[in-house]
């Protein structure tokens, strides 16, 4: 049994989530003093953030070696199965910059462009599903850039309480389909095809698996869960105090349990183009 279909214990849990959201995002920065040694109160701001929001954002000082740093960091936070994907750099770190090389320049990250809503590794297979990320600028845009985000339990909880019909929706098996991925017919990844909300087995937490781009997604047949994208679509466009947005400077990050996020096109200084690590992981903050 689980919050999907066990009334009770939906309860609990609803109630549960917001009594303890917090909407203040002051209150979600952490000075961290020494990336390469994190002390308890800081760890136990981190977790209880990410407890309350599914996210912590933190700031550090300048470095020598930012990679070196934000590896360190995240294995002190139980980061540590990263996703070997395509672009990784340096055990696990992507560099999300603008790319002019034309295989990298399709993928839309590593472009200037705005990015829809979405959780990371939507395609991915369930053994390598993405359950944290950690995002750290290095270099913030001339213009634009910004982040937003929202706990995707929070999403699925508001849904449930307007229309529960379209919850249920959002969990069908075959809710959102994305092809396989062929390059110089070689196969990359294959076929993925999941619920947009499920509980994920190891961890028994509540998951969002989605993308609101239309090119190469396939969603069920249903109607009741075409009209369900629908309103989850209309939901997302709207401004509650549960929606978070921040412009991150140079030395700043956020740490996640894959939240449900979005980027604004941005402008570079063409001498010093915009740069953030990414690293996605198959296990959670820790």
């Amino acid at each position: 049994m689980s919050i999907l279909n066990n009334l009770d214990e939906y309860k609990c849990w609803r109630d549960d989530k917001l009594a303890n959201s917090n909407t203040n995002i002051e209150t979600c920065l952490i000075e961290i003093n020494n990336p390469f040694k994190i002390i308890k109160s800081e760890k136990d701001k981190i977790k209880l953030l990410c407890q309350k929001n599914n996210f912590a954002l933190f700031h550090i000082k300048q470095q020598n070696n930012y990679p070196r740093a934000i590896i360190a960091m995240n294995k002190q936070l139980g980061l540590v199965d990263y996703d070997s994907h395509l672009y990784v750099l340096n055990q696990g770190l992507a560099n999300i910059t603008k790319n002019v090389k034309k295989d990298q320049a399709k993928f839309i990250p590593y472009t200037d462009k705005a990015i829809g809503w979405h959780t990371d590794g939507y395609y991915n297979k369930t053994d390598q599903r993405i359950r944290a990320f950690s995002l750290f600028c290095v270099t913030p845009a001339s213009y634009g850039g910004e982040n937003k985000w929202i706990n995707q339990q929070i999403v699925y909880l508001q849904l449930r309480e307007s229309n529960p019909d379209v919850a249920m929706a959002l969990t069908h098996a075959q809710a959102m389909s994305i092809p396989e991925h062929v390059i110089n017919s070689i196969v990359k990844r294959r076929t993925s095809i999941g619920a947009i909300f499920f509980i994920d087995q190891p961890t028994s937490q509540l998951y969002m698996r989605y993308t609101q781009r239309k090119k190469n997604i396939i969603y069920s047949n249903s109607q009741e869960v075409r009209q369900a994208i629908t309103v989850l679509d209309k939901y997302l466009r709207t401004t509650t105090k549960y929606h978070f947005s921040h412009t991150m400077d140079a030395n700043q990050g956020i740490l996640c349990n894959n939240i449900l996020h979005k980027r604004s096109a941005f402008t570079d200084n063409p001498t010093n183009p915009r740069s953030l690590l990414r690293g996605r992981y198959f296990n959670r903050l820790n």
